[in-house]
């Protein structure tokens, strides 16, 4: 009986070996699963190859799937331990020991000390010893003895533990087992694992087998710029060995985040909107995390009614989820009416139950709700039948795609689970909602594809043993290669130099072995990273691998727009707009239009409704495509910023106004010290430095000059003193309907006043004032319409009382000399709000019609002119629609006729 070592120059050989070693009846022990399926996936072709017409399945399984099916064969009276279940007894364990200040307890808390736990026995070290005097490797210690004990009289058994007695029974010849054991793929075995196959060497002849390339080809780093650039790359190149016929394709992504852009890139190119029997196909081993999946996160939005400000918006949210099947017609409508209307109460939890009561008088099934409006303990159980109770009244979930199917699966298993090992857990609300995160730690949402597809994206552990056509390894920086310590703080460090990944050279050890690997993997392995996440994240270089330069340069990159690789015109959102720029030509050529394939979302906000009236290629490449302008310096502070920090000012200074100044408008200063007082608490939250400091001097003025904000208090005084009283400020509204668009409009009404005959709604304007005609006449400026329909529709808190007074208009406050109160006016006549309607919403539907089909043409209202450039004036994107401001010979007689 003997225990040998034997490393293959190549994975393939590797892959080939464990496939003769299983037709041989050897029994074959991999580190993962996939390997195990991959292996028996070749030992199939290898019989379909040789014309077999059956054949019995060989023993090769993953080294961890085989102890516990071999255990189970025991007939042990111990049960295996469940990760919920180590959850519930060392909560429990916990509770018995005095909890270290600074520690707060919960599954978190919990899962910290299990993976402790977890690594102290695969190391065989002593996890419950006597004190070191140092406080929290100690108090694991105690906590421990009675987690032990805890195991043991509940008849429950971890894995290191289940191991041993597995290898009792094979060094008692309780097992059979095949005179030759192959192990396969283990990057660096635990000394538990160590001691196991040990006692299977003594039974039999154990080869441990390992493919190790030799960096002796001297690989280099590809650098890109970041990385969207990096895996842009590295997708065009794999697509391109695709279309060349190769289907053993790799991409090893060392860092987790890429996972996320590779699946991006891959789902462009696959276009799985016209898939076909012979399209790219591709499968990735990480998925959306289970508790990030919007399935998930809309079920346990109940539970946090109770820690938000304003619990009614998260009422809301799940009412009119797509995953809440909607129960009448105006579903939607009905609730968000009644849940703003609501909003009145200051109170949190007073919010709530108006909102409730408001939408149970009104019909809506809001009474299995209840549950979730008060705080109290009860055990976990009661807590999760509440959840699924209320789920089952309003249909939850109304699934829409195989990943909310699998995400439903999962929740509802995760239920079972929780409630059967830790249901009788005394919690608080947010309490049960720390144990279901804890409960979804490691469960990913991922869309089943097939592990034989031609191209596979995976992480470094699931690559262990497979073999190549060809890999790429991306983010290979010095981050990840070597990986960086374990946060480890309930061991000491006499424990941590002990274990796997607690020290800086068992991880430079770590990081040479994978390098070997990776190289063995495929016969060429290309290795990239970026050089940095972004501005203030730049990424270290890998130690192991040089960076490589190219043509004098470090830094490789990709113009998609400019040079795209012609594999990355299979994404057809590239594709249709590379040849739309292509194809399109300036003034007195064919111009072409294409569909493209995006849709309008099916709810705007209304300054993106005013880039789609104003010009529908500016909505499409700002909106749909997210093309950002290149950032100027900006001297000073940025007129954006200023606008907001105004608007912040007025709106708390509206809000506390009828408490702090009571006597209001024939106050005696006491308005301007409220004001004063209130833009000092605004500006706090800014730097401390001279534009800052210059900026309030402009707001407030001194003894020698008048500021913007005191000149804006007496326009608005002279108004109280006529009659009008601010209402309230910067009041929200949204699903107010296009016509028959199908899109709905959402926004925020600056300030409503109200006035004994009638109201006002007021938009403030730190910069220029529209002309009344682009709201008028062009229709292009929606926001005040918006606001009054808002209105008229029952969208706001406040209502409109017909036959009075109505009107709207800015409120300018870009200096103090030009502070004034505008109503908006139509010189010619009086304004009819009821036939601007009709003709408004009627010039929506004509102008988003197009737009609803995919054309997004450059179409700028007001048209440019050889002496106004119209819509085109602040736009960014006049380079890339193809029309000019001002055509060459409009611009000539323009040029002309100016006077000298």
């Amino acid at each position: 009986m003997s225990l040998t070592r034997q490393d293959f120059p190549s994975a393939d050989a590797f892959e080939r070996a464990l496939g003769e070693a299983a037709s041989k009846g050897h029994l074959v022990l991999t580190a993962t699963a996939r390997l195990a399926r991959r292996v028996l996936h070749r030992y199939r072709l290898d019989r379909i190859e040789e014309r077999e017409q059956g054949w019995k399945t060989p023993a090769v399984s993953s080294l961890n799937r085989w102890v516990m099916n071999t255990f189970n064969l025991l007939w042990n009276p111990s049960r295996p331990l469940s990760r919920l279940t180590s959850l519930r007894l060392w909560n429990e364990a916990v509770q018995k020991a005095n909890l270290p200040e600074g520690l707060r307890p919960g599954p978190l808390l919990c899962m910290k000390l299990q993976e402790a736990f977890d690594l102290l026995t695969r190391h065989l070290q002593e996890v419950a010893g006597s004190p070191r005097g140092q406080t929290l490797p100690d108090w694991r210690r105690e906590v421990s003895k009675h987690y032990l004990d805890l195991l043991e009289a509940n008849r429950l058994i971890g894995w290191t533990d289940l191991l041993n007695k597995v290898r009792e029974a094979v060094a008692e010849e309780r097992v059979k087992l095949s005179q030759r054991i192959i192990v396969a793929g283990f990057d660096e075995l635990y000394p538990a694992e160590e001691t196991f196959i040990h006692t299977l060497s003594e039974r039999g002849e154990v080869v441990l087998c390992q493919p190790a390339g030799s960096p002796g080809n001297h690989p280099k780093v590809r650098v890109f710029a970041t990385p969207e650039q990096e895996c842009q790359s590295v997708c065009a190149e794999v697509i391109g060995e695709w279309n060349r016929g190769e289907k053993r394709l790799g991409i090893l992504f060392l860092d987790r985040d890429y996972s996320t852009l590779l699946k991006r890139c891959l789902d462009e190119l696959a276009d799985r909107e016209a898939r076909t029997a012979d399209s790219l196909r591709y499968n990735l081993t990480v998925g959306t995390s289970l508790s990030e999946h919007p399935l998930f996160q809309t079920a346990i939005i109940p539970l946090r009614f109770l820690n938000e400000p304003e619990p009614n918006s998260l009422l809301s949210s799940f009412l009119c989820s797509p995953y809440v099947r909607k129960q009448r017609e105006g579903w939607d409508l009905g609730i968000r009416r009644s849940l703003w209307i609501a909003m009145e109460s200051r109170d949190g939890r007073a919010m709530l139950h108006e909102g409730l009561k408001r939408l149970k008088g009104e019909g809506y099934p809001v009474e299995s709700l209840r549950p979730f409006t008060f705080e109290r303990r009860r055990p976990i159980r009661t807590c999760l039948e509440d959840l699924e109770r209320l789920w089952q009244v309003f249909g939850f979930p109304v699934c829409r795609s195989e990943t909310d199917t699998l995400a439903k699966e999962h929740l509802f298993s995760i239920l079972d689970g929780l409630a059967k090992e830790a249901g009788e857990v005394e919690v608080g609300r947010g309490d049960v909602m720390a144990w279901l995160a804890a409960a979804c730690q490691g469960i990913e949402v991922l869309e089943k594809t097939p592990e034989t597809a031609g191209i596979q994206v995976l992480n470094l552990v699931e690559s262990r043993g497979l073999a190549f056509n060809h890999l790429w390894v991306v983010g290979v920086h010095g981050r990840v290669l070597p990986q960086p310590r374990r946060d480890l703080p309930f061991l000491d460090p006499d424990e941590r130099r002990r274990v796997h990944g607690g020290t800086s050279e068992g991880l430079w050890e770590d990081a040479q072995r994978s390098l070997s690997y990776l190289l063995a993997a495929a016969p060429q392995v290309d290795f990239s990273r970026a050089l940095s996440k972004s501005e203030d994240a730049p990424y270290l270089p890998c130690p192991l691998i040089p960076d490589e330069e190219q043509h004098g340069k470090l830094t490789r990159s990709i113009d998609l727009w400019r040079e795209p690789p012609q594999e990355w015109l299979r994404a057809r959102w590239l594709r249709d707009g590379w040849r739309g720029l292509q194809g399109e030509a300036r003034e007195g050529r064919t111009r072409t239009e294409d569909r493209v394939n995006a849709n309008v979302p099916r709810q705007l906000d209304v300054t993106d409704l005013e880039d789609l009236l104003s010009c529908p290629f500016k909505f499409f490449a700002s909106r749909l495509l997210a093309l950002e302008p290149l950032e100027e310096t900006p001297v000073g502070i940025d007129p954006k910023e200023r606008g907001v920090v105004i608007h912040g000012i007025l709106r708390e200074f509206v809000i506390g106004l009828s408490t702090a100044v009571p006597d209001w408008p024939e106050d005696s200063g006491e308005a301007l010290a409220y004001l004063t007082k209130t833009a000092d608490r605004v500006l706090s939250e800014k730097p401390d430095d001279p534009f800052w400091r210059v900026e309030r001097l402009r707001l407030l003025g001194d003894d020698r000059s008048e500021g913007l904000l005191t000149a804006w208090l007496e326009k608005e005084r002279e108004r109280a003193r006529e009659g009008w009283r601010f209402e309230t400020a910067e009041e929200r509204f949204e699903g107010l309907p296009l016509a028959d668009t199908g899109v709905s409009v959402r926004g925020r009404v600056d300030r409503v006043d109200s006035h004994p005959e009638g109201r006002a709604l007021w938009d403030y304007k730190a910069g220029q004032v529209p002309p009344a005609k682009e709201v008028l006449e062009f229709m292009v400026r929606p926001q005040l319409p918006a606001y009054l329909l808002s209105l008229k529709k029952g969208l706001l808190r406040c209502r409109h009382d017909q036959g009075k007074r109505l009107e709207t208009g800015y409120i300018t406050l870009r200096k103090a000399s030009e502070v004034d109160v505008k109503p908006l006016k139509d010189s010619r006549k009086e304004i009819d709000w009821e036939d601007f309607f009709a003709r408004w919403e009627k010039r929506i539907q004509e102008r988003l019609a197009g737009s609803l089909l995919g054309h997004f043409a450059a179409d700028p209202i007001p048209r440019p002119t050889p002496r106004d450039e119209g819509a085109c004036k602040y736009c960014s994107y006049i380079d890339l629609c193809g029309l000019e401001a001002r055509p060459p010979d409009q611009e000539d007689q323009a040029s002309e006729e100016s006077p000298e």
